[in-house]
């Protein structure tokens, strides 16, 4: 589910510093730089512009603003912590009014200050004969490297198929165990017509497109592609 936060949830400041420091206990694929948000107002609020029901299963990826230029970033957080933030109403006059200090801190589940630590089940949503597809589709070979051993390649869904039940070859791709991590975490992003482009410059790759299969019946689907990037776009 992609959907934009109809229910007026934001952060202030000690909440977004909070929130970003579980999802760094909680090892979450999105996180917040740390020293940027230090950097920011104390007074100031920090609406939700979109959710995204990332996982199927308990955890939920937010889109933050941070400023009236339209700065943004993503962060990762259980479906719990979610439900728990603040929300804004607004009025017909259009002024906003904000949630006080105590109504917020009565909705806590532990004292200010209290580190906890949520886990997240991640539900696995495969069709048994997707791999042998698509890994037969690419000939047993990551589509970004030159590794062929069936023991550390995965069939990746391009775009999430919790989110579109789609096990077809064409919304797969053949990758290693360790570019399907940086492909999972957004770290690489791979473009509507196979060209490869890094989020993460400390990566090096040997492609700067993704190797195709050899039938043209299998290849990845552009629509396939082109929605997974909106999901992985920083």
């Amino acid at each position: 589910m992609h959907y934009i936060d109809s229910e007026g949830r934001y952060f202030t400041k000690k909440i977004l510093i909070e929130t970003n420091n579980a999802a760094i206990r909680e090892e979450r694929n999105r996180q917040l730089k740390e020293d940027f948000l230090e950097k920011l107002p104390d007074d100031k609020v920090y609406p939700i512009l979109y959710s995204f029901d990332e996982h199927n299963k308990g955890e939920i990826r937010v889109q933050i603003i941070f400023d009236e230029k339209g700065t943004t970033g993503f962060l990762d957080l259980t479906k719990n912590r979610y439900n728990l933030l603040p929300k804004a109403t607004y009025h017909d006059d259009g002024t906003v009014e904000l949630e006080t200090d105590e109504l917020i801190n009565a909705r806590r589940l532990y004292p200010e200050g209290r580190e906890y630590v949520e886990k997240v089940g991640r539900k696995l949503i495969r069709e048994s004969s997707f791999r042998t597809k698509v890994l037969k589709a690419y000939g047993h070979q990551c589509a970004m490297c030159k590794i062929n051993d069936d023991s550390i390649l995965v069939a990746a869904h391009i775009y999430p198929a919790h989110l579109c039940a789609d096990d077809t070859v064409n919304n797969g791709i053949c990758l290693c165990k360790i570019h399907d991590k940086f492909y999972e975490d957004g770290d690489i992003c791979v473009r509507s017509n196979g060209e490869i482009f890094l989020q993460n410059e400390n990566i090096k790759l040997l492609y700067d497109r993704i190797r195709y299969p050899k039938n043209i019946a299998d290849y990845p689907s552009p629509e396939r592609l082109s929605q997974r990037l909106k999901l992985s776009l920083r």
